[in-house]
C-alpha cells in the first residue's frame, strides 16, 4: 500500500507543467495562473538588472528540463537568453516551438522606435518598452500569453487555467482600485524617473511625466547632462524622481542636489524584499506620493 501511495504521489509530481521563467515577475504570475498543475521557477530572483546578467552554466541545466520557457520579451534578454537555450539542446522550448513563451507578443508596447535603431542610441528597443509588468493593465495582456501555451502543453487542464485567469483580472481590478486611491491622495505630482521603467504605470494612471535623468539609456549621464536636466526638473516644476534599486543611487544624489527634487528608489520586480505583485506595484504608488 505504501509503495502504490508512493507511486501516485511520484505520478501527481511528474504531471505537473514544468516551466521556467527569466524573471520573478513571470513566475508569480505563471503560478497565478498554473496554480496546482505547475511547477515554476525564475532565472533571476529579482535584484538584478535583466538587461545585463551573465547567463549562469547551472540554467542550462534547468532549462534543458524545461516544458515552457516563458522570457520577457521585446529584447529585454537579447544578450543571454538566446546563448542559454541554444546551449540547452531541448527543442520544445526554441524561439518558434510550443514550449517557447514570449510574454511581450501580447502586450501593446509604448515608446516602439520607427526607423532604424543602432547601438549608439544606447539600451533602446525597437519593438517597445520591455518594463510592461508596472502597468497591471499590460502586464495582464502579457498574461495571456502563458494561458495559450498552458492550453497548448496541456489542453485536459484548459478550463482550470482560464478561471485562473480570469481570477487574476478581479484581483487585478481591486489592485488597480488601491493604487489609484493611493495616487488621488497627491493628485499634483509631476513626476521624473532615472530610466524609463515606469512608462507603463505612467501611462495606466494618467500621471504627469517630465523626464529621464538619463540621456543615452543604458549610459550614466554625464556631470553636463545631469546639470542641465536638474534646470530642466526646476523649470518644469518636477516634484518627485524615482530611480529602481539597480540605478545608480549616486547621480540621483547629485540630482536632487542640484534640482532639489526629492527622490524614492523602488524595487522593480518581486524579490526577498518585495513578496507580491499587489506589493510591489503599491510600493511604487506609495513612493510617489511620499
Amino acid at each position: 500500500m505504501k509503495i502504490f501511495i508512493l507511486s501516485l504521489l511520484s505520478f501527481s509530481v511528474l504531471a505537473q507543467v514544468n516551466i521556467l521563467t527569466t524573471t520573478t515577475d513571470i513566475a508569480w504570475m505563471a503560478k497565478k495562473i498554473g496554480g496546482e498543475k505547475v511547477t515554476v521557477e525564475s532565472l533571476l530572483d529579482g535584484s538584478e538588472d535583466p538587461h545585463y546578467v551573465d547567463a549562469m552554466p547551472h540554467w542550462i541545466a534547468k532549462v534543458s528540463r524545461a516544458q515552457i520557457f516563458c522570457q520577457v520579451g521585446l529584447d529585454l534578454e537579447v544578450a543571454w537568453v538566446p546563448r542559454v537555450l541554444e546551449k540547452s539542446g531541448n527543442k520544445n522550448i526554441q524561439n518558434g516551438e510550443k514550449g517557447f513563451c514570449d510574454l511581450g507578443r501580447k502586450v501593446s508596447a509604448l515608446d516602439k522606435i520607427k526607423g532604424r535603431v543602432d547601438r549608439s542610441m544606447g539600451d533602446v528597443h525597437a519593438g517597445g518598452n520591455p518594463h510592461y509588468h508596472l502597468g497591471p493593465k499590460f502586464f495582464l495582456e502579457a498574461a495571456e500569453e502563458i494561458v495559450d501555451k498552458l492550453i497548448e502543453v496541456d489542453a485536459e487542464n484548459a478550463t482550470y487555467y482560464l478561471n485562473n485567469y480570469d481570477q487574476l483580472k478581479k484581483e487585478f481590478a481591486n489592485l488597480q482600485t488601491k493604487i489609484r486611491s493611493i495616487l488621488k491622495s497627491k493628485p499634483n505630482v509631476k513626476l521624473m524617473s532615472y530610466h524609463k521603467e515606469f512608462s507603463y504605470f505612467v501611462k495606466e494612471y494618467g500621471l504627469n511625466y517630465v523626464g529621464e535623468i538619463e540621456e543615452t539609456p543604458g549610459v550614466p549621464p554625464s556631470a553636463g547632462r545631469i546639470a542641465r536636466v536638474s534646470l530642466l526638473a526646476k523649470k518644469k516644476g518636477a516634484t518627485k524622481a524615482l530611480g529602481a534599486k539597480t540605478n545608480p543611487k549616486a547621480i540621483m544624489e547629485k540630482f536632487k542636489e542640484i534640482s532639489g527634487v526629492p527622490y524614492e528608489m523602488v524595487d522593480i520586480s518581486i524579490n526577498s524584499r518585495v513578496k507580491s505583485y499587489e506589493d510591489l506595484m503599491l510600493s511604487i504608488a506609495k513612493a510617489i506620493v511620499k
